[in-house]
């Protein structure tokens, strides 16, 4: 294995540093076309814009990026984005936050799927493997930056992820890949499009699996997925699409510091989307039954959850350059749990929207977005969003943008009602003997305020010649966080000592930051990219927890080459230290914090695409953290009673890959 790998990364970089055959910038059916008229984003706004003219700062990772970098992983696909924090925690899963709020189950970035939600409705947190895509499948992903509420209601509150799959049209045909490697490392997938003048379909299908990076012998994920779509389009102003997709998982996913449990089961979604002119109807039902495994604590409670959705917008046209959209929404969300009150717990919620782009004269836009959000247990919630944008030569462009958003307290937050034991250890201020055991019952709370954002941010978008940049600036306030209220005792019977836990809200984070970036076509064959994101978070306690769980600074490069059917990725990140509690003791204080070291990943990929009679096959070997720089992303536990957030080690990890596109 040694010989293979030093034979690749020497492959790797002679291939990017000495080239042969036709100069820069001549005429190539390999070359980089960066710069040509980028396809209009669909997820920052309810109207479809070029990036440089959405009202939010916007990345969108293609699937060539996908490709070309031989991301394995959703999460991995994203690291690269400035201002995008990713935290591996388990080998088969991370959490994804945008400028900050980094948390196990994290809640505050709202994760789409061709613009539905793939949040579990009990938590409102993503499990990346139970998604029932892959990578072949994507078309692209484009991130949100900054709050989306006044689009997407609740979640929305530091950004958005979609992931927006491939038409029947852009498939065309088939690709079946297999990849194989390392802690018995394996994933296939298959997917197939076609469309004809009134018809439409597509279907896919995957497996894979993989072991731990801390035990080799141990399973860490395994997922078998199906998606797929059928659509008609009878006329130039009508279609309709139907579509579904289910996921059989089991994946170790850490829930913070009371574990790191199996999530299994399956989860699974039905769709259908109509247009008439410029009406649209979308419904759709996201469904789970799963459970979480290896968690005695809470006697491996079911997670069973549904939410229904239904939603209608009209686009219209007004005076004076105005371009309009209306809506309304409705979604039920309903669980049951043996972590939750007794029997079926459902909630109604509403919403209407409106969102208007104004061109006021040469040069200068505005688009201005509002919400109105009704939840059973909260106050009625308003979501404003409006972007000032100016335009004083061709691709230049100038943004200023300010807004609001908020997520609602979760089913579990409003109705949890577990009871969990623990050891009395000595010294703890309550005398053992007699109390050997704490007890404590925690509760969800109705009466609780949703969080809410205030944002402000400017940016540039330009275009220099062979260089396209990106800067922006931004200040958050985050204010009624709903976190771990006080903890009561209720009673004492030996050897038992029983207290009582709820929720409340009174957190409060601030934050300054930005990010600069910019990718550069260097040769014909050659491009680049580097960027770095700075962001300094205040939380108002003395010990700074929340705050100090983001990493204040970060930066990220690459090299990609490609010519003649061959290509050769490398990219490297880098990510400053943060600090972590070790343990929570009463009133849900920190009671040491610890770090985690900063890190840095090289990750690489080679293949080559055939010609001729082997047209269609390619061949690929990926590296993840190339350099074996075995690192943590999150605290590990420090011992039986030191959980921090159970943490898993990264290591290095070799995969190679075949495919076949027909």
């Amino acid at each position: 294995m040694a010989h293979i790998k030093r034979f690749f990364v020497m492959s790797l970089v002679a291939g990017m540093l000495f080239e042969q055959g036709s100069p820069a910038w001549a005429v190539d059916e390999d070359a980089f076309q960066f710069f040509q008229e980028e396809a209009k984003v669909v997820s920052a706004s309810r109207q479809p814009q070029s990036r440089d003219q959405a009202p939010a700062t916007v990345y969108v990772v293609t699937s060539e990026d996908i490709k070309d970098s031989g991301a394995q992983h959703i999460w991995d696909a994203l690291r690269n984005v400035p201002g995008v924090d990713v935290i591996q925690t388990r080998t088969g899963q991370a959490e994804v936050s945008i400028r900050g709020l980094d948390q196990p189950f994290n809640n505050r970035t709202l994760v789409l799927l061709d613009g539905k939600t793939v949040m579990n409705g009990l938590f409102d947190y993503v499990t990346w493997d139970s998604i029932p895509v892959t990578m072949d499948e994507i078309d692209r992903i484009e991130i949100v930056e900054g709050p989306a509420s006044a689009v997407y209601g609740t979640n929305a509150v530091s950004g958005v992820i979609n992931i927006i799959t491939k038409t029947p049209e852009e498939l065309h045909g088939g690709i079946a890949r297999y990849t194989a490697g390392e802690r018995n490392t394996q994933d296939g997938s298959f997917v197939y499009g076609h469309q004809t003048d009134q018809l439409k379909y597509k279907m896919g299908a995957g497996w894979d699996s993989t072991n731990q990076f801390q035990n080799a012998n141990q399973l860490a994920s395994q997922a078998g997925k199906f998606n797929a779509s059928l659509g008609y389009t009878p006329s130039k102003d009508s279609e309709w699409d139907v579509s579904g997709g289910l996921t059989h998982l089991n994946t170790q996913t850490t829930t913070g510091s009371a574990g790191a449990p199996y999530e299994e089961g399956l989860t699974s979604y039905a769709r259908t989307d109509y247009r008439y002119q410029d009406t649209r109807l979308r419904a759709f039902w996201n469904h789970g039954r799963t459970s979480l495994d290896e968690f005695p604590d809470l006697s491996n409670p079911n997670l069973d959850y549904d939410t229904y959705d239904a939603s209608l917008e009209q686009t219209v046209t007004l005076p004076f350059h105005n371009q309009a959209v209306l809506g309304t929404s409705y979604r039920r969300n309903s669980a049951r749990s043996v972590a939750l009150a007794p029997g079926l717990l459902e909630e109604d919620l509403w919403s209407v929207y409106m969102e208007d782009r104004w061109d006021i004269v040469d040069h200068w836009a505005f688009m201005a977005s509002g919400r109105v959000d009704r939840h059973p247990f909260t106050p009625i919630t308003f979501s404003p969003r409006g972007s000032l944008l100016y335009k004083p030569v061709p691709q230049q462009v100038f943004r200023l943008s300010a807004g609001t958003a908020f997520r609602n307290p979760t089913l579990t937050e409003n109705f949890l009602d577990i009871t969990l034991d623990s050891p009395n250890p000595a010294g703890s201020g309550i005398p053992n003997p007699p109390v050997s055991t704490i007890q404590t019952q925690t509760v969800g709370e109705r009466n609780l305020d949703p969080e809410r954002i205030q944002t402000v941010e400017i940016a540039h978008n330009g275009t220099f010649g062979r260089v396209k940049t990106t800067i922006a600036a931004f200040h958050y306030t985050l204010n009624n966080i709903i976190q771990s209220g006080n903890i009561e005792s209720t009673s004492i019977a030996p050897p038992n000592f029983n207290v009582l836990s709820s929720y409340t809200n009174g957190g409060v984070v601030s934050a300054t930051g930005g990010e600069v970036g910019a990718e550069v076509v260097l040769t014909q064959t050659l491009s680049s990219f580097a960027n770095y994101s700075y962001q300094y978070l205040h939380d108002g306690t003395v010990d700074q927890t929340t705050a100090l769980e983001s990493p204040r600074h970060k930066a990220n490069m690459g090299l990609r080459y490609k010519k003649h059917g061959f290509t050769g990725n490398i990219s490297t990140n880098w990510v400053d230290r943060t600090l972590w509690p070790v343990t929570i003791g009463a009133n849900g204080v920190p009671v040491t914090l610890a770090p985690v070291s900063a890190y840095f990943l090289v990750n690489a990929h080679a293949g080559y695409a055939f010609s001729g009679r082997w047209e269609g096959f390619e061949v690929g070997v990926n590296a993840f953290n190339l350099l074996n720089h075995d690192h943590y992303e999150i605290l590990p536990p420090q011992s039986p009673l030191l959980s921090g957030q159970n943490g898993e080690i990264i290591r290095q990890s070799w995969t190679g890959t075949v495919a076949y596109t027909f």
